[in-house]
Protein backbone atom coordinates (compact mmCIF):
# COMPACT_ATOMS: atom_id res chain seq x y z
CA UNK A 1 0.00 0.00 0.00
CA UNK A 2 0.92 3.46 -0.45
CA UNK A 3 2.27 5.45 2.65
CA UNK A 4 2.82 9.05 3.16
CA UNK A 5 5.89 9.88 5.17
CA UNK A 6 8.65 11.80 6.96
CA UNK A 7 10.98 10.10 8.86
CA UNK A 8 13.22 12.45 10.09
CA UNK A 9 11.29 15.21 12.13
CA UNK A 10 13.05 16.68 15.43
CA UNK A 11 11.48 17.68 18.58
CA UNK A 12 11.90 20.67 21.09
CA UNK A 13 14.45 18.12 22.42
CA UNK A 14 16.82 19.08 20.18
CA UNK A 15 18.49 21.90 20.60
CA UNK A 16 18.88 22.58 17.42
CA UNK A 17 14.45 22.63 17.30
CA UNK A 18 12.57 25.33 17.85
CA UNK A 19 10.69 25.15 21.08
CA UNK A 20 6.88 25.07 19.18
CA UNK A 21 8.07 21.58 18.23
CA UNK A 22 5.98 19.60 20.54
CA UNK A 23 5.06 16.26 20.06
CA UNK A 24 1.29 17.30 19.50
CA UNK A 25 2.42 20.24 17.39
CA UNK A 26 4.23 17.65 14.98
CA UNK A 27 1.76 15.17 15.23
CA UNK A 28 -0.85 16.87 14.71
CA UNK A 29 0.54 19.02 11.77
CA UNK A 30 1.21 15.58 10.13
CA UNK A 31 -2.26 14.86 10.52
CA UNK A 32 -2.98 17.85 8.90
CA UNK A 33 -0.56 17.30 6.14
CA UNK A 34 -2.13 13.84 5.67
CA UNK A 35 0.38 12.00 6.35
CA UNK A 36 0.26 8.59 7.26
CA UNK A 37 3.94 7.90 8.96
CA UNK A 38 5.97 9.87 10.91
CA UNK A 39 9.43 9.50 12.94
CA UNK A 40 10.64 12.11 15.45
CA UNK A 41 14.13 11.88 15.32
CA UNK A 42 16.23 14.02 18.21
CA UNK A 43 19.74 14.20 17.71
CA UNK A 44 21.35 11.63 20.17
CA UNK A 45 17.73 11.37 22.82
CA UNK A 46 14.55 9.65 22.84
CA UNK A 47 12.71 11.36 25.67
CA UNK A 48 10.00 12.79 23.29
CA UNK A 49 9.45 9.57 21.55
CA UNK A 50 6.66 7.86 23.36
CA UNK A 51 5.11 11.07 24.00
CA UNK A 52 4.89 11.29 20.36
CA UNK A 53 3.57 7.83 19.52
CA UNK A 54 0.94 8.27 22.39
CA UNK A 55 -0.63 11.67 20.62
CA UNK A 56 -0.27 9.45 17.30
CA UNK A 57 -2.37 6.97 18.71
CA UNK A 58 -5.32 9.68 19.42
CA UNK A 59 -4.53 11.21 15.81
CA UNK A 60 -4.39 7.80 13.61
CA UNK A 61 -0.95 8.62 12.68
CA UNK A 62 1.73 5.93 13.18
CA UNK A 63 5.15 7.55 14.70
CA UNK A 64 7.94 5.30 14.31
CA UNK A 65 10.37 5.00 17.44
CA UNK A 66 13.97 6.44 16.17
CA UNK A 67 16.71 8.75 17.14
CA UNK A 68 19.27 10.48 14.98
CA UNK A 69 22.64 9.11 16.15
CA UNK A 70 26.07 10.97 15.50
CA UNK A 71 28.65 8.83 15.41
CA UNK A 72 32.08 8.84 16.41
CA UNK A 73 33.03 10.80 13.49
CA UNK A 74 29.93 13.07 13.22
CA UNK A 75 28.07 11.02 11.09
CA UNK A 76 24.63 11.01 11.31
CA UNK A 77 22.23 7.86 11.18
CA UNK A 78 18.98 7.51 11.51
CA UNK A 79 17.91 4.65 13.63
CA UNK A 80 14.14 3.54 13.62
CA UNK A 81 13.06 0.48 15.40
CA UNK A 82 9.41 -1.82 15.60
CA UNK A 83 8.65 -0.70 19.19
CA UNK A 84 9.95 1.93 21.49
CA UNK A 85 11.12 -0.90 23.74
CA UNK A 86 13.52 -1.64 20.99
CA UNK A 87 14.34 1.89 20.74
CA UNK A 88 15.21 2.26 24.26
CA UNK A 89 17.78 -0.88 24.83
CA UNK A 90 19.62 0.54 22.26
CA UNK A 91 19.39 4.30 23.25
CA UNK A 92 20.65 2.76 26.78
CA UNK A 93 23.63 0.41 24.89
CA UNK A 94 25.29 3.93 23.21
CA UNK A 95 28.30 5.42 25.52
CA UNK A 96 27.47 9.14 25.36
CA UNK A 97 30.26 11.83 25.51
CA UNK A 98 28.82 13.97 28.54
CA UNK A 99 29.32 18.00 27.96
CA UNK A 100 26.80 20.11 29.98
CA UNK A 101 24.08 22.13 27.73
CA UNK A 102 24.16 25.73 27.25
CA UNK A 103 20.81 26.72 26.73
CA UNK A 104 21.32 30.32 25.77
CA UNK A 105 24.34 29.07 23.24
CA UNK A 106 23.22 25.84 22.25
CA UNK A 107 19.28 26.08 22.03
CA UNK A 108 16.76 24.59 24.74
CA UNK A 109 16.30 20.45 25.59
CA UNK A 110 12.86 20.28 26.25
CA UNK A 111 11.03 17.21 27.27
CA UNK A 112 7.26 17.63 26.60
CA UNK A 113 4.03 15.85 27.78
CA UNK A 114 0.84 15.07 25.90
CA UNK A 115 -0.36 18.16 27.43
CA UNK A 116 2.23 20.23 25.73
CA UNK A 117 3.91 20.91 29.13
CA UNK A 118 7.34 20.94 29.50
CA UNK A 119 8.18 18.75 32.40
CA UNK A 120 11.66 18.59 32.30
CA UNK A 121 15.26 19.12 30.08
CA UNK A 122 18.38 17.02 29.41
CA UNK A 123 21.63 18.70 30.57
CA UNK A 124 23.47 16.62 28.07
CA UNK A 125 24.48 18.41 25.31
CA UNK A 126 22.98 16.57 22.69
CA UNK A 127 24.95 18.15 19.69
CA UNK A 128 27.93 15.86 20.46
CA UNK A 129 29.17 13.05 18.89
CA UNK A 130 28.88 9.49 20.62
CA UNK A 131 31.60 7.45 21.20
CA UNK A 132 29.72 4.84 18.70
CA UNK A 133 31.74 4.11 15.28
CA UNK A 134 30.30 4.46 12.07
CA UNK A 135 31.55 0.63 11.17
CA UNK A 136 29.56 -0.24 14.74
CA UNK A 137 26.41 1.48 14.22
CA UNK A 138 24.15 -1.48 11.92
CA UNK A 139 25.47 -4.39 13.97
CA UNK A 140 24.32 -2.87 17.17
CA UNK A 141 20.77 -1.26 15.25
CA UNK A 142 20.76 -4.85 14.38
CA UNK A 143 21.03 -6.59 17.33
CA UNK A 144 17.57 -4.64 18.39
CA UNK A 145 15.73 -5.67 15.57
CA UNK A 146 16.18 -1.71 13.81
CA UNK A 147 16.86 -0.51 10.81
CA UNK A 148 19.81 2.23 10.42
CA UNK A 149 19.97 4.52 7.72
CA UNK A 150 23.07 7.32 6.62
CA UNK A 151 20.95 10.89 6.63
CA UNK A 152 20.54 13.49 4.33
CA UNK A 153 23.76 11.85 2.65
CA UNK A 154 23.51 14.62 -0.43
CA UNK A 155 24.58 17.03 2.32
CA UNK A 156 28.00 18.50 3.05
CA UNK A 157 27.33 18.75 7.23
CA UNK A 158 27.45 15.18 8.84
CA UNK A 159 27.17 13.28 5.97
CA UNK A 160 28.33 10.45 4.95
CA UNK A 161 29.42 10.56 1.62
CA UNK A 162 31.42 14.09 2.53
CA UNK A 163 33.05 12.25 5.47
CA UNK A 164 33.81 9.23 4.01
CA UNK A 165 33.92 9.53 0.52
CA UNK A 166 30.98 6.03 -0.08
CA UNK A 167 27.94 4.78 1.84
CA UNK A 168 29.57 1.62 3.17
CA UNK A 169 28.52 -1.81 2.31
CA UNK A 170 26.64 -2.71 5.15
CA UNK A 171 23.68 0.07 4.72
CA UNK A 172 20.88 -1.25 2.76
CA UNK A 173 18.91 1.97 2.47
CA UNK A 174 19.95 5.87 2.66
CA UNK A 175 18.12 8.79 3.63
CA UNK A 176 18.41 11.96 1.00
CA UNK A 177 17.34 15.64 1.58
CA UNK A 178 14.63 16.95 -0.06
CA UNK A 179 16.49 19.03 -2.28
CA UNK A 180 19.33 16.36 -3.29
CA UNK A 181 19.95 16.65 -7.01
CA UNK A 182 18.01 14.54 -9.60
CA UNK A 183 21.35 12.58 -10.41
CA UNK A 184 21.53 11.25 -6.63
CA UNK A 185 17.75 10.28 -6.65
CA UNK A 186 18.18 7.85 -9.59
CA UNK A 187 21.61 6.67 -7.86
CA UNK A 188 20.88 5.64 -4.97
CA UNK A 189 17.00 4.01 -5.57
CA UNK A 190 18.86 2.16 -7.95
CA UNK A 191 21.33 0.78 -5.00
CA UNK A 192 19.22 1.26 -2.07
CA UNK A 193 16.34 1.75 -0.27
CA UNK A 194 15.81 5.31 -0.27
CA UNK A 195 13.57 7.63 1.89
CA UNK A 196 13.34 11.37 1.43
CA UNK A 197 12.45 13.15 4.47
CA UNK A 198 12.47 17.07 5.71
CA UNK A 199 14.87 17.19 8.51
CA UNK A 200 12.31 19.44 10.32
CA UNK A 201 13.24 21.54 13.39
CA UNK A 202 10.24 23.78 12.76
CA UNK A 203 6.93 23.38 12.46
CA UNK A 204 6.75 25.01 8.66
CA UNK A 205 9.60 22.81 7.56
CA UNK A 206 7.85 19.43 7.95
CA UNK A 207 6.89 17.95 4.11
CA UNK A 208 3.24 17.09 2.58
CA UNK A 209 5.44 13.79 2.69
CA UNK A 210 6.66 10.99 0.18
CA UNK A 211 5.03 7.89 -0.87
CA UNK A 212 6.65 4.78 -0.12
CA UNK A 213 4.99 1.17 -0.72
CA UNK A 214 4.58 -0.80 2.54
CA UNK A 215 2.88 -4.36 3.12
CA UNK A 216 1.09 -1.62 5.80
CA UNK A 217 1.85 1.44 8.17
CA UNK A 218 3.74 0.12 10.47
CA UNK A 219 7.24 0.11 12.33
CA UNK A 220 8.01 -3.46 11.66
CA UNK A 221 6.93 -2.74 7.52
CA UNK A 222 9.31 0.24 7.23
CA UNK A 223 11.97 -2.24 9.36
CA UNK A 224 11.89 -4.81 7.23
CA UNK A 225 11.52 -2.38 3.75
CA UNK A 226 14.56 -0.71 4.48
CA UNK A 227 16.58 -3.85 5.59
CA UNK A 228 16.02 -5.30 2.27
CA UNK A 229 13.46 -7.63 3.44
Amino acid sequence: MKVKYDFHIHSALSPCAEDDMTPCNIVGLAKYLGLDMIAVADHNAIENVKTAMLVGDCYGVTVVPAIELQTAEDIHILCLFKDYQSLSDFYNAIDFIYVPNKSHIFGNQNIVNDDDEVVGTLDRLLLNASRVSCSDVKALVDKFGGAAVPAHIDRDANGMLSILGAVTDEFTAVELSLTAPKAMLEKYSASHRLIIDSDAHTLDSISEGRVIELESPTPKALIDYLNGL
